[in-house]
């Protein structure tokens, strides 16, 4: 007989997950614990998801696509392209990746041991990099907007976000962030910040 999926049960888990992630992080959080902070048998965790992996995704894809939602408003309050396009990488490459208590470290922690069987897919990275490459087209010149086209950039961007996540997790923020985000903004603005007196 086919088991009943209830509700309040996978929202037990989501928020004992979460609540352990936050806490442990996914490489030291074990299927019984968060069964346990559940308030359910670890068996029972996989009537409702496939694998441990399964169960972050089901986490940290809302988490993410409800960050950078959250920025691309932030950005549309902002007139100056320069000031937005380096608000952008600040909540890229800083704030993001330091936001509930380092969250996005789990995924960085889950992939780096995942099994080819364990059902990664990349549609969340390809949505995250054609929305980072849409705000950043909204901040570049028309004749710069090419470099964006593709969002072969946004990808580089999102190897950069994994390694500043794993920084963020270990040593806290880059030391060097400020100068990694300003360069990169003069790069893709093709010229260097004015100076006072310009």
């Amino acid at each position: 007989m086919a088991q009943v999926k209830k509700q309040e049960v996978r929202d037990a888990l989501l928020g004992g997950a979460y609540a352990l992630f936050c806490k442990k992080g996914y490489s030291r959080t074990s299927v019984a614990d968060i069964a346990r902070e559940a308030g359910v048998s670890a068996s029972n965790v996989y009537v409702y998801y496939g694998s441990k992996l399964e169960l972050l995704y089901a986490l940290y894809d809302p988490w993410l696509r409800g960050k950078l939602t959250e920025l691309e408003r932030e950005l549309a309050g902002i007139d100056d392209p320069r000031a937005r396009l380096r608000r952008l990488f600040e909540r890229l490459w800083r704030d993001i990746p330091q936001e509930d208590d380092g969250f996005a470290n789990n995924l960085m922690q889950a992939l780096s041991t995942a099994g080819e069987d364990e059902g990664y897919s990349r549609d969340l990275l390809r949505w995250a990099e054609d929305r980072v490459s849409d705000m950043m087209r909204d901040c570049l010149p028309p004749e710069r907007r090419r470099l964006v086209d593709h969002s072969y950039l946004a990808h580089v961007l999102f190897m950069a976000f994994d390694g500043f996540a794993m920084n963020a997790a270990l040593r806290g923020p880059s030391r060097r962030i400020e100068g990694v985000i300003d360069t990169t903004v003069d790069l893709l603005l093709g010229e260097p910040a004015p100076t006072v007196g310009d």
